[in-house]
């Protein structure tokens, strides 16, 4: 039911919010179908998906930028403009940003450089620079000079990345990216086309960066050639800080206007907006392995973005940063990338966790990694989970969608709290930063940072950063009042920190208001100085004068807030996984009620609290507000449930045998250590491929195998007739029930085998980096198949028909459904006598469900326990629990061996591309991983 602190809200929420729905990266990953893209458009409408991020990448075959390309760009924003969803074009061929798919490494002197450090006990003339230690220092030394050891620096060329810090190379990037799509749709750009994402631009992340333009700009900056001082960049001395700092903040500068900001003002230009991230958000020293700044990009973003891997939430860090700056300069929306590396067993109750994480700290727009074209060949490797029909809760998507819209609404259109402002100490990092020396020095200021963070946290003190490059262009002081774009502060933090660069220094000596330094830097711009700086404030003050009361000592639970016309809110979140978390505010129960985002319910809450792993709140300020505290009963009903039904069974095949000529095959082993071999050796030529299963009985089967230019493919000699799957648009099926024997049962197919050119270069070669691999495709697979149908899988992998229903408990997997996709129906009944709410709790491994009683059903997606009281009548109740599993069973990672089911999956995890040596991959295990899947149990919340 609706009241005054909903009313308006719901006002709000019932307009047309497709500018806050989620855009997800839409990964166009094999050989591109119109009809099939415009059919998956469809597919995104329906569930609560706004928009769209044509995403080249890894897996692509039809040409990047061809005619065929743009072609079906056109396709999608004529079916964007139809259906009122917004389109992005990600702007590269895979990641990083900036080198036109490979085109832009045909120059060589637009391909990134980089330095290399060795010391040797003579002078090497093939080295860029040479120096010789003197006392503290180092000194540059040329041929025929003397030193008892010679410190050498290589200038290196990178083949496989460009130089983003020179302005031709962005003039040519976007001349043959930005301007090949707007001479082709003008009429789409601001429309239906909304802009460009860019996905971790780098200077050169893989070793330390160089480029002669920052060599150029150092020289005019200050006067001096950075040559004469190269050997700092390898060592930690004291002596080096001052030309880190300016090495790093000529970087910084240069990372962010050459490459956003051409960027940023072409867009200006062309109607349109550029959103995407950098690297490494966090820690603290993380922006060093990209462009040694983040917070200064997000001032030329229209929509600056951020990314989330795996499956844990972290510290504040990361959405601090660009919360920060986003309220300092007005920007209205702020993106993420997330979910990436979360395995396909990861719930919707997790995802929902992190992506609250991220939202309750400033983020309101959602990009979703990933949605495939396909899950064929790399797609079912790339990154999991996936969101598309494949992903076994695309039915329940909707809800998710529908709620992170809501909240992206409210965060977007409300401001954030804050309560003191903290100096962010990312150039003092510049001064012990090497990209593989001695890192003591930089932990030590990260671990001070990370636990004020979380002491601030425990104790509710609302924040926002100060980052330098913003402070130069947005910061002043004002008497007691320091002024950061839109936003001003009465207390400023100076954290334990070395390093402060002149002009901040200036601010604060300036500022007249509270001021605490919990460090005394001793540095500015890099050189030795007296800082003539006091706190006139305690800790203990900036704890006590916080606008909301709230405390969690164990420190797993945040809180922050914003206010605006929608309403006056607190945002609660517990940041742990797998353990709950308690905390405690004051006058906060008497005036503020939870709200409930999906039915706008309103519940009253208490001054003291658990919340649940994962669990979050938010709260409204309502005038009504009680603090009745309301409990429940618990009653185990799992007894009163049985497993009704349950959909086909899966076999995976992933290891096999092949043959060059038909006749002679090799040992059985892991296909893909045949695959590596076969790339190792850039073969090319006739591959005939053999798998087997067995059973122990004849059976309707089915093979499900990925769609290939197969010569010929039999069961036990007899052809095969492949059909389209309706699993995926490159899944193929074929009946085996006529070709199956009792016992082993061979499959066998042939191809013509190649890659092109440049495969084994990408994959193999030590100076080949991320950036091709990113936009790699094979010509030709061997890939796991699959059989399925009514049957259980022994422990050594034999069939056998199935002729009773499993128990519903979630070991399943170990109980012969170790591969299982798909959903088990259980069936019950629960009484009710009319007094109270009831709500339903299941217990166990699943990805998403359905309840239906009486004929009506609600979702389960971001919780496993729904209130079901609306759905229950007097008396009994009949009740189906549909319960759908992931894609983890199936598609694995099976074999990884270090951590059975590790928190962050990439495709390595998978593969081991590059690891098989000598027929192992040290990570590699024979045995088969999988997760537990199923109910354990079933309760019913009974309402005192």
């Amino acid at each position: 039911m609706a009241n005054k602190s909903t009313d308006k809200l719901i006002q709000a929420l019932s307009q047309d919010l497709t500018d806050y729905q989620s855009i997800p990266f839409w990964s166009w990953n094999n050989e591109l179908d119109e009809a099939e893209l415009v059919k998956q458009i469809e597919d995104m409408k329906s569930v609560g998906i706004g928009g769209f991020i044509m995403h080249a990448r890894i897996g692509l075959k039809t040409e990047y930028l061809g005619e065929k390309w743009f072609s079906c760009i056109d396709a999608c924003l004529k079916k964007a403009r139809e259906l009122h969803m917004n389109a992005w074009v990600y702007d590269e061929n895979g990641w990083p940003s900036g080198f036109v798919g490979g085109k832009l490494l045909e120059r060589e002197d637009f391909r990134a450089q980089f330095v290399e450090y060795s010391v040797l006990d003579h002078f090497d003339t093939d080295a860029f620079c040479v120096f010789r230690k003197e006392n503290d220092d180092y000194v540059r030394i040329y041929e025929g000079d003397k030193a008892d050891e010679y410190h050498c620096v290589y200038l290196r060329t990178s083949p496989a990345n460009t130089d983003i810090l020179n302005p031709e190379v962005m003039e040519e990037f976007i001349r043959q990216t930005h301007d090949e799509y707007y001479k082709r749709f003008p009429e789409s750009f601001g429309r239906e086309l909304k802009g460009f994402f860019t996905d971790e631009p780098q200077c050169y992340r893989a070793k330390t960066a160089y480029s002669r333009f920052l060599r150029d700009e150092y020289l005019k900056v200050y006067g001096e050639d950075v040559c004469d001082q190269l050997v700092h960049l390898f060592t930690t001395e004291e002596s080096g800080y001052l030309f880190r700092e300016r090495y790093y903040t000529v970087m910084s500068r240069l990372y962010t206007e050459t490459f956003y900001k051409t960027i940023y003002d072409w867009c200006e230009a062309h109607n349109c907006m550029l959103t995407g991230h950098s690297i490494q958000e966090t820690p603290l020293s993380g922006p060093m392995m990209g462009g040694a700044n983040c917070s200064s990009t997000y001032a030329y973003q229209q929509i600056p973005g951020v990314d989330w891997l795996g499956r844990e939430c972290g510290t504040e860090l990361m959405g601090k940063q660009i919360g920060s700056v986003a309220s300092q300069l007005g920007t209205k929306q702020i993106l993420t990338e997330t979910f990436a590396c979360c395995g396909f067993d990861v719930t919707p109750k997790e995802l929902k966790s992190i992506g609250e994480f991220q939202f309750f700290h400033g983020v309101n727009l959602l990009c979703q990694h990933l949605y495939p074209f396909s899950l064929a060949a790399q797609g079912k490797t790339d990154h999991p989970p996936v969101f598309s029909p494949q992903g076994n809760w695309f039915k329940q998507f909707k809800d998710f969608n529908d709620y992170f819209t809501k909240l992206g609404y409210i965060m977007a259109n409300t401001k954030e709290k804050y309560d003191v402002l903290i100096v962010h100490p990312l150039r003092s990092v510049y001064l012990d930063y090497t990209r593989f020396g001695d890192k003591s020095e930089r932990h030590k200021l990260e671990e001070s940072f990370k636990e004020l963070l979380a002491d601030l946290r425990r104790h509710g003190v609302l924040y926002h950063f100060a980052d330098e490059y913003i402070l130069e262009h947005y910061g002043k002081s004002n008497g007691d009042t320091f002024t950061v774009g839109q936003c001003d502060y009465k207390t400023v933090i100076v954290p334990d920190m070395k390093n402060l660069s002149s002009n901040t220094l200036e601010l604060l000596k300036a500022y007249d208001g509270k001021l605490l330094m919990l460090g005394k830097p001793q540095y500015v711009d890099g050189a030795k100085a007296d800082i003539a700086l006091e706190s006139n404030i305690t800790y203990e003050d900036v704890l006590a004068s916080t606008q909301i009361k709230f405390s969690c000592e164990d420190g797993r639970i945040g809180m922050t807030a914003r206010a605006s016309e929608l309403g006056d809110y607190i945002f609660i979140k517990n940041y742990s996984r797998t353990e709950s978390g308690s905390f405690k505010t004051e006058n906060v129960a008497n005036q503020y009620k939870a709200l409930d985002l999906e039915t706008y319910a309103l519940t009253d809450i208490y001054d003291e609290m658990t919340l649940g792993a994962c669990e979050s709140l938010i709260l409204i300020k309502d005038e009504n507000a009680t603090s009745r505290k309301v409990e429940f009963d618990a009653k185990d009903v799992t007894d009163r449930f049985a497993v009704a039904s349950i959909t086909e069974n899966y076999l995976i095949m992933d290891n096999g045998s092949i043959s060059y000529d038909g006749e002679t095959f090799t040992e059985v082993l892991p296909l893909q250590r045949h695959f590596e071999d076969l790339l190792r050796a850039d073969y090319k030529g006739k591959l005939w491929v053999r798998q087997s299963f067995r059973t122990d009985a004849l059976m309707p089967l089915t093979l499900m195998i990925e769609t290939g230019k197969f010569l010929t493919i039999t069961l036990n000699g007899k052809p095969l007739t492949l059909k389209q799957s309706d699993f995926d648009i490159y899944f193929s099926e074929a009946d085996l029930t006529d070709a199956l024997v009792t016992g082993e049962n061979v499959l066998e197919y042939s191809l013509d085998y190649f890659q092109h050119d440049g495969v084994h270069f990408a994959l193999f070669d030590p100076l080949a980096t991320e950036s091709l691999r990113n936009c790699l495709y094979y010509d030709t697979h061997i890939e796991s198949a699959f059989v399925k149908g009514n049957f259980t899988v022994s422990a050594d992998h034999v069939l056998t028909p199935r002729t009773e229903l499993p128990a519903m408990n979630s070991d399943m997997y170990k109980n012969g459904y170790p591969f299982f996709n798909g959903t088990l129906t259980l069936k019950g009944d629960v009484d009710y006598d009319g007094k109270g709410r009831r709500v339903l709790s299941l217990g166990g491994r699943f990805i998403a469900g359905e309840i239906v009683i009486n004929g009506q059903s609600v979702n389960l997606s971001m919780d496993f326990k729904r209130d079901v009281t609306d759905l229950l009548k007097v008396g009994k109740n009949e009740i189906t629990l549909l319960i759908n599993s992931s894609l983890r069973n199936l598609f694995g990672p099976h074999h990884y061996a270090p951590i059975p089911e590790p928190m962050s999956v990439n495709p390595v995890r998978f593969t081991m591309r590059g690891t098989w040596k000598g027929g192992i991959a040290p990570d590699y295990t024979p045995v088969y991983n999988s997760v537990p899947f199923g109910i354990d149990s079933i309760t019913l919340l009974c309402e005192k």
